[in-house]
């Protein structure tokens, strides 16, 4: 088993998931509102359940869980899609994010080689017209809005693996299909995981947070949101070798965990 200490996986249904389970060595960690996994070297997975209001309060239930942590994780949505012409079983990353029923668009960070991109559309309900040469899913832009909450642009993406197409329609989709197409990308998958935590690894090295957050942190009261906000901010003072100005920000009494986070924010507008 690699050494994937900090990604998260968030997959809709437990059939998808069965095979990242084994490959990854991950063991039931909890099942009250969602089934989350995690191995013994800290990747965790959540079976978020399907369309895009389960995943986006998925991954937000499973970045809550790491709110305390100073090391930002890698993110990664990995499912079946359908498609206007890709082949069955091509592996394509998101390189745009739409939203049919809001309209709203997304673009993650171009970050993994050797794998082909596409336009991913998240639908209310599953696609068997294929309008669009594009991927047709149902998670993607709520794990997005969700992912970006806890991490930075490129440690969040979209892995889809092409099931049903204009030639091969959904209902020739079976549980036996979805097991094969998830076990002939093993490799790709594998390689994906190995670029993010090694994207994880050079991001949390050059953002280390130190003890100046925690005296932050302890400062005033955070909510769950509050507390990401802050150290994101850390993290963007340190990116940009601005420490001496967060010892400064300690010397000041703060009446309310808002007025601490607009002055950080303001401050390194300036």
């Amino acid at each position: 088993m690699n050494n994937y200490s900090d990604i998260n996986l968030v997959i809709a249904h437990k059939l998808e998931a069965e095979l990242l389970i084994n490959w990854f060595e991950l063991e039931l960690d909890e099942s009250n509102e969602f089934r989350i996994y995690r191995n013994s070297a800290g990747m965790q997975a959540i079976v978020a359940g399907m369309g895009v209001d389960r995943a986006k309060a998925g991954t937000e239930y499973l970045g809550d869980r790491d709110a305390q942590s100073e090391r930002s994780r890698a993110w990664l949505n990995i499912g079946i899609a359908g498609h206007q012409s890709a082949k069955i079983g091509s592996c394509l990353s998101a390189h745009k994010i739409t939203h049919r029923s809001s309209g709203s668009t997304r673009f993650p960070a171009l970050v993994f080689t050797n794998i082909a991109t596409t336009e991913v559309v998240t639908v209310d309900e599953p696609e068997i017209e294929y309008p669009e040469d594009v991927a047709y899913e149902m998670e993607a832009a709520g794990f997005w809005d969700g992912a970006l909450k806890y991490s930075t642009l490129e440690l969040v993406q979209c892995l889809k693996i092409i099931s049903d197409n204009k030639e091969h329609s959904t209902e020739k989709v079976t549980k036996d299909s979805i097991l094969a197409l998830m076990a002939s990308k093993q490799a790709q998958i594998v390689d994906c995981c190995n670029q993010l935590q090694a994207l994880a690894d050079a991001y949390n090295g050059a953002n280390a947070l130190g003890t100046t957050y925690e005296r932050l942190l302890s400062s005033v009261h955070l909510t769950v949101t509050q507390q990401n906000q802050l150290k994101r901010l850390c993290q963007r003072y340190a990116a940009l070798g601005r420490e001496e100005e967060l010892q400064q920000i300690l010397t000041h009494k703060f009446q309310s965990s808002k007025e601490l986070l607009t002055q950080m924010n303001e401050q390194i507008k300036g």
